[in-house]
């Protein structure tokens, strides 16, 4: 006959007894600290002045000037290229949003190629965003070297 080990024994009583200890234990830190404040967002550079007085080109040319856009309507500025895979991989979130929200806010995705590339880009994924051309560096608080970029801005 075998007999079960002792020390497997003291082992399974300490760990019955220790695990809800601890996962109390860390519950109630976590919710304490939640309840004194010490969880809260990051602060976001809302107050940031930004200017818009940039003129980019829609896709058959036409100079557009940001400044000239609706200013009751929210502004998502997007920047983007063709090659980057990970903007390709946020198009259709970008397709979606715009087909949802297209009304309420006004849309721009900005890329520094070709308008030829980017009309094909569009036609070949069947895309009908807003997309425009920049043939100038955006504005001094726009300028991000990292793409995709996106910018809400509330005129």
């Amino acid at each position: 006959m075998k007999f079960i080990n002792t020390s497997s024994v003291l082992g399974f009583i300490v760990g019955f007894i220790a695990f809800p200890l601890l996962l109390w234990g860390g519950a109630y830190a976590y919710f304490k600290r939640a309840s004194d404040g010490g969880l809260r967002p990051p602060e976001l550079p809302a107050e940031t002045a930004v200017s818009l007085d940039w003129s980019v080109k829609n896709l058959d040319g036409v100079d557009v000037n940001l400044a000239e856009l609706p200013r009751d309507k929210t502004l998502f500025l997007d920047f983007r290229v063709t090659w980057c895979g990970p903007c390709v991989a946020g198009m259709p979130s970008i397709a979606k949003l715009y087909s949802e929200f297209g009304g309420e806010m006004a849309l721009v995705c900005v890329s520094n190629e070709q308008a030829a590339t980017l009309k094909k880009f569009m036609d070949d994924r069947k895309f009908s965003l807003p997309v425009f051309v920049a043939d100038a560096d955006p504005p001094r608080e726009l300028n991000e070297s990292a793409i995709p970029a996106t910018f809400i801005i509330f005129t």
